[in-house]
């Protein structure tokens, strides 16, 4: 086990050690009613998100001191029912609140037996990459006792706002993104500003041909908003589904490289946000600069591939 360099404050568990296992339940009952309604409606992109108001409520109800001790309160049930740990099986569950909002973001790790490891999704990544699907900031991102990897703290980095950011777990620690990664390589190395959520950073991205596909407006959009500042390649996937509906992720670069989001794994993050399951994907449409420094092609058919087999992927080639 790792040394714990850092002070907490001890009132924080004493606090909700006081909370029982009645009230602890009921508290789960109340956010599994609140983000019910939005599973399986991903039009509204509300899946996983807990509105300010039911936030302020429960605080409310039981004696809270504050929206922090509810987050923490609420790990185990982002790793219940968020998390996907299928070579693992360690759980672990992060919970994100919207600077802009006051809502609350759930979020859980990944991972995709019979592919490589590259593709595993922390529960940090989650929380931040469905904030970025939302166009929105996460000012205080709640974890277990095993506090960010280094890979998830280079991710995080790579937020415009995360000098801003604060780290709270139940043992009572509020850390900045500054003390456990100081000195880190950010996006002003490579004269970056960083992940804006929201930002158009390509308003010229077009397809190279004219398309008719119904999912070229959505997937346009999605790719104008793609921060790829670093190889110039804006990527973006729309997974359709059974029902009719469709989930659309983007690609969010990261200036290390390897931390990088793919858009699958964006979709991904936004399909089980949304109460879905791999077997609900009938296929995608991927939006790539074909033959650029970096094409999203093959990786994107990789991972569908080993999740939903026999997946067809269309790929429309843009140009920026």
């Amino acid at each position: 086990m790792s040394v714990n360099p850092f002070a907490a404050d001890s009132a924080v568990p004493a606090r909700l050690g006081k909370i029982g296992e009645t009230e602890k339940a009921a508290i789960a009952d109340a956010i599994l009613a609140a983000i019910a309604p939005a599973k399986s409606q991903p039009q509204d992109n509300i899946g996983g998100v807990i509105p300010a108001s039911v936030v302020s409520e429960l605080v409310g109800r039981f004696g809270l001191q504050s929206e922090r001790d509810l987050m923490c309160l609420l790990l185990d049930l982002a790793a219940r029912e968020m998390a996907k740990p299928l070579i693992s099986n360690f759980h672990v569950g992060a919970v994100g609140l919207e600077t802009e909002t006051g809502n609350l973001i759930l979020g859980g790790n990944v991972e995709f037996p019979t592919t490589h490891l590259g593709y595993t999704l922390h529960g940090e990544g989650f929380v931040f990459t469905r904030a970025m699907s939302r166009g929105t900031n996460i000012g205080v991102i709640a974890i277990g006792e095993a506090h960010p990897c280094a890979h998830c703290r280079q991710c995080l980095a790579e937020y415009a706002a995360s000098d801003r950011l604060e780290l709270i777990d139940p043992l009572g620690h509020t850390l900045t993104l500054a003390q456990l990664y100081p000195w880190p390589f950010d996006p002003a190395y490579l004269g970056e500003r960083g992940a804006v959520p929201g930002r158009e950073l390509w308003s010229n991205l077009r397809f190279e041909e004219d398309s008719v596909s119904p999912a070229a407006k959505t997937l346009l959009t999605a790719g104008r908003r793609s921060h790829s500042p670093y190889s110039k390649c804006p990527g973006a996937l729309t997974l359709h589904l059974r029902d009719g509906a469709a989930v659309t992720g983007t690609a969010i670069e990261s200036v290390a490289f390897n931390p990088t989001i793919h858009p699958v794994q964006s979709a991904l993050v936004d399909l089980l946000a949304h109460g879905y399951g791999y077997t609900d994907i009938v296929g995608a449409s991927l939006g790539t600069v074909r033959g650029g420094a970096v094409d999203y092609t093959a990786s994107t058919r990789e991972l569908l591939s080993r999740i939903v087999p026999d997946t067809p992927v269309m790929v429309m080639g843009w140009a920026v």
